[in-house]
């Protein structure tokens, strides 16, 4: 586990960063401003993670399974141009079309408030263009078992951000968020490129090449994106109805859902990043991949269990503590960050979960619990927050939402191994 380590110490440093940020954004942005902020991020965030954060390393690590030399380096060649064309597209229009995009993801604000996004929405979506092509370095590093740069990259991005609002919002605006955060990303690419190329790699023009590893790829993609696509809707239909809310509403959600899913980037992903090659490497032999699948679900527990516990019991020492909070902020994320961080355990055991059937070549399965759960609890959010709850607590609709989704998922997913286990 000496790759889930690092990721997890990883992680916990760029979690703790992440705090900062959110810490130097609560003490310097009025809440409009702050609500603008936490939804301009939503927006190229979806994109990234509907197509890159939850797709490539599951794609690529099964598919470079076995290639050594040449053919290995023309399979990630292939795959990087891949990425950077399709998506670059994507961001591209981003920035070209902000607007078009700010209407649909928080038409809930006024048309200043829209307006002041804009500039900032275009910066992000240049940030996880660069984050997307070091994704594919990086992925490159795990199927080795190589986390090193893959742990740095992360810290460098984040601590980039929290530099360029310590140093620069008063004199520069929101603007300085979005100059930091590409900054940051070409950190994180260089981390990665550099260590690819440092380990003998190679880059060439190939493309679709070796092609029996292009096989299905369509099909198996489109799965992958669907189990995404649900999860990044289900975020940022959150944000979409805590924008028609009272003022506020999208920073206290979004704090108290941060803090309350911390664990999550900290031990849950890391450990199934690192899980993930080993599951690969035992595809269709049950009991070794009964042994990882306990060892890591062990860790988690044992790690989430308690800081549950903590958190839902001193939710609002926290909230003071960490980011200072206080008035509406402080008592509105206070509640969310009590109904979520109960959820805590399910939620990182969902990404450990769902890679038993992507390291078997089942993307169906995790499309399928994927859908179903957070379809399930987007309506119970959106019929709490915009039906039964009076206006000035209506965002804890969608704390239930985020503590149903979690703990039905994670429900369904143990059913479907169970049953899939015993087969």
């Amino acid at each position: 586990m000496s790759g889930g380590a690092l990721l997890m110490g990883s992680a916990a440093a760029s979690k703790l960063l992440g705090l900062l940020r959110d810490r130097l954004l609560i003490s310097s942005l009025p809440a409009e401003q702050l609500d603008r902020v936490f939804a301009a991020f939503r927006i190229p965030d979806f994109f990234f993670f509907l197509l890159i954060g939850g797709t490539v390393a599951t794609l690529l690590l099964p598919r470079m399974a076995g290639l050594k030399g040449k053919e290995r380096t023309k399979f990630l060649s292939s795959f990087l141009w891949l990425v950077m064309t399709v998506f670059g597209v994507f961001c591209l229009i981003g920035a070209l079309f902000p607007d078009f995009f700010i209407q649909i993801f928080a038409s809930g604000f006024d048309s200043l408030s829209r307006s002041e996004m804009t500039q900032l929405v275009r910066w992000l979506f240049g940030s996880v263009w660069l984050l997307a092509c070091s994704a594919v370095f990086g992925a490159a590093q795990q199927e080795q078992q190589k986390f090193l740069s893959v742990a740095l990259a992360p810290v460098l991005y984040t601590g980039a951000i929290c530099i360029g609002i310590w140093f620069g919002i008063e004199k520069y605006g929101l603007q300085i968020i979005g100059i930091a955060a590409v900054f940051g990303a070409l950190l994180h690419l260089f981390s990665n490129l550099i260590s690819y190329f440092f380990t003998e790699g190679r880059l060439g023009w190939w493309w679709r090449k070796p092609i029996d590893r292009w096989n299905n790829f369509a099909s198996d993609c489109s799965a992958r994106v669907g189990t995404n696509a649900a999860f990044q809707i289900n975020l940022s239909a959150d944000v979409w109805i805590a924008s028609f809310l009272a003022t506020g509403a999208v920073s206290a959600y979004q704090i108290g859902t941060n803090l309350g899913m911390a664990l999550l980037s900290m031990v849950g992903i890391p450990l199934a990043a690192a899980s993930f090659p080993k599951l690969t490497a035992a595809r269709g032999d049950v009991p070794v991949q009964k042994k990882i699948l306990r060892d890591s679900l062990a860790w988690v527990f044992l790690a989430t269990i308690p800081a549950a516990l903590v958190g839902a019991i001193w939710a609002e020492f926290w909230l003071v503590f960490l980011f200072d909070a206080s008035g509406e902020l402080l008592r509105l994320g206070t509640w969310i960050f009590q109904i979520v961080v109960l959820s805590l355990p399910a939620a990182c055991a969902i990404p450990i979960l769902s890679r038993i059937f992507l390291a078997n070549d089942d993307v169906k399965t995790p499309l399928r619990v994927t859908i179903i759960s957070l379809s399930i609890a987007t309506a119970v959010a959106a019929f709490l927050a915009l039906i039964v709850l009076p206006k000035d607590i209506a965002v804890l609709g969608l704390g239930v939402g985020t503590f149903i989704a979690n703990v039905l998922s994670a429900l369904l997913f143990w059913h479907a191994i169970h049953k899939h286990m015993k087969e």
